[in-house]
């Protein structure tokens, strides 16, 4: 058995796991081992090769715009993106990117896509995108740059996805329970803290809201809550109620994307909007 000795010393010999030739001279001239040696050196390289994958990760992340621009010609505008110095997120040149109209309260809904191009240019935390336009309607500051980036691997969870939606969620009194940066470096455990907190300011602010009495309690017509008035039913909300608005926030992100929202605001409206859900 002096040769299949050899043959493993040389796989743990990192100056002679390169040579393929080694490998295949000794399997040739034993043939009765062929098939199993074969299959656990594959196996090894592809047990190698998803290590090395996981390593780091892939992901879409939406980033507003700031309102530097500058028009090259009648359908092509220069935009510029901004990357945190906490971020461990990377955007290569000539990354791709689709620019989208951001949703504002109060106006229009129209989170439709104003144009594509590249990212031409890095300088320090700034990205710049050339923007070719589908219509006449120019880029604004504010408007959302989606693009894919490279990322450590992290804690993929319910709030990195949001967060990389541009989506950051505020308790009542306006302090956020996070920050983008944050989320990169989150723990489950962290995760469902925060969660839990969600579920107290809302029921926090149905308590405060039912107290007020300014008439602006419903009944909620429809959904898990139907029949139920609003503010009363806020005040039982549990972080598993919380849990299915998030997966639906991050499913269904265009509306929320590149916003800051009270979570006691929105979730309330998708109470009385019937709280569509996520079919996993």
């Amino acid at each position: 058995m002096q040769p299949e000795r050899d043959f493993f010393i040389s796989l743990t010999n990192k100056k002679a796991v390169g040579s393929i030739n080694h490998c295949l001279i000794f399997v040739s001239q034993n043939k009765t081992m062929h098939r199993h040696i074969i299959l656990s050196f594959l196996i090894a390289l592809c047990v190698s090769g998803v290590s090395a994958q996981r390593d780091s990760i892939d992901a879409y992340f939406t980033f507003r715009i700031s309102d530097y621009m500058v028009k090259l010609d009648d359908s092509t505008t220069v935009v510029q993106v901004a990357l945190p110095d906490a971020w461990p997120v990377v955007i290569k040149e000539k990354q791709v990117g689709v620019l989208k109209h951001r949703y504002e309260t109060g106006k229009e809904y129209d989170t439709s896509a104003i144009g594509w191009g590249k990212c031409y240019l890095i300088k320090s935390e700034w990205h710049y995108f050339t923007i070719t336009r589908y219509h006449d309607r120019a880029p604004m500051q504010g408007d959302l740059l989606v693009t894919k980036c490279r990322l450590p691997k992290a804690h993929t969870g319910i709030l990195f996805n949001l967060a990389r939606n541009g989506i950051s969620l505020s308790r009542v009194d306006e302090t956020q329970f996070y920050n983008s940066a944050e989320v990169f470096y989150f723990s489950h455990a962290t995760e469902q803290s925060l969660i839990d907190s969600m579920a107290a300011d809302i029921r926090f602010t149905g308590k405060a809201m039912a107290e007020q009495g300014d008439g602006q309690d419903q009944t909620i017509d429809g959904g898990n809550y139907g029949g139920k008035k609003l503010f009363a039913t806020m005040q039982t909300i549990t972080k598993a109620d919380v849990l299915k608005f998030l997966k639906y926030a991050a499913a269904r992100p265009s509306k929320y994307a590149g916003n800051v929202w009270k979570i006691a605001e929105v979730f309330a409206t998708w109470m009385v909007s019937k709280t569509p859900e996520v079919i996993e």
